[in-house]
């Protein structure tokens, strides 16, 4: 049996800082596939607040795209499914799969091998647990003994409270299969941006995306069905311009209060890479696009 491991491209990196142009020109020049880790670009409808831009795209083929209708749920073990069917199909076209996206726990869930529960959370502890403050949901990691485990701090506070719901309420786990690093050799980087440069990108996006239509996008999933307590749940753009509409906040205060938590969501997939990196995960910084596209190729030439 061969011990050939496939090389797989990551790209990680705060949101505005440029991944997807990366990854695109990257796929273009090696034959790669994107696979999206984004946990709100799998949804259908969602596409000015998520950031798709399938337009930059072009005729690069992505995966884990407009895959679930807008409104529901998708998990990191759904992503880490799906992922793998992804990575097995490119794989087998022998073309280069190339992860890129910001939702950390995504990629994490693939280089730790996670396992997961039988069942699905229970939503209704879940979501009971995600109406907590952040103080509340650090004392109950600590009393139930997790809290060396993680790096809580930059997580959300869904995420907390399905940690704890998993936790106690528990099923037998299984492992996932087949196994990430049994078949994939990962070559994983991140676009290291200057502060000042990435918030003048945020500030400079959130008004290109409310000026292509943000809001009417919002109108349009609302009237489909979708609730304004589901929207908040998505975050960032989808919470705060379901606030606006409902008439909590006016345009600028809505403006102002979205940038400040897309600023601050940038800092957490940050702080998110760093603990990575702590943790023994091998991350190299992109500063050049020209040295990173080298550097990449030259591992892809690597035999060893």
């Amino acid at each position: 049996m061969s011990h050939y491991k496939t090389k797989v491209l990551i790209i990680l990196g705060p949101t505005a800082s440029g991944k997807t142009a990366l990854a695109v020109k990257l796929a273009e020049m090696v034959e790669g596939e994107i696979i999206s880790a984004d946990s709100r670009q799998v949804f259908r409808g969602m596409d000015i607040g998520s950031g798709k831009d399938l337009v930059e795209y072009g005729n690069t083929p992505y995966h884990l795209i407009d895959i679930r209708p807008a409104g529901g749920e998708y998990s990191v073990s759904d992503f880490q499914h799906d992922a793998h069917l992804a990575l097995s199909d490119i794989r087998s076209r022998k073309r280069v799969p190339i992860i890129c996206g910001g939702t950390g726990h995504y990629i994490k869930s693939l280089l730790d091998d996670y396992t997961f529960e039988h069942n699905r959370s229970d939503l209704t502890i879940t979501h009971s647990l995600e109406r907590l403050t952040r103080e509340a949901l650090y004392g109950e990691i600590q009393s139930l003994g997790l809290w060396e485990d993680h790096h809580w701090e930059s997580d959300s506070r869904r995420r907390m409270a399905r940690a704890i719901e998993k936790h106690t309420h528990s099923q037998p786990a299984t492992p996932p299969s087949p196994k990430f690093n049994e078949l994939y050799h990962p070559l994983t980087f991140y676009v290291e941006t200057e502060r000042d440069i990435l918030i003048s990108r945020i500030e400079s996006r959130l008004g290109d995306r409310l000026q292509s239509g943000l809001i009417a996008e919002v109108e349009v999933l609302i009237e489909e069905g979708i609730s304004h307590q589901r929207l908040e749940r998505y975050g960032l753009e989808y919470k705060w311009v379901s606030l606006y509409l409902r008439g909590e906040l006016d345009y600028h205060e809505m403006f102002q209060k979205l940038a400040v938590e897309i600023r601050r969501y940038a800092k957490r997939q940050m702080t998110f890479i760093r603990y990575l990196q702590k943790t023994g995960h091998p991350i190299e910084p992109i500063t050049d696009p020209t040295s990173f596209f080298n550097r990449v190729l030259n591992l892809l030439s690597d035999s060893s």
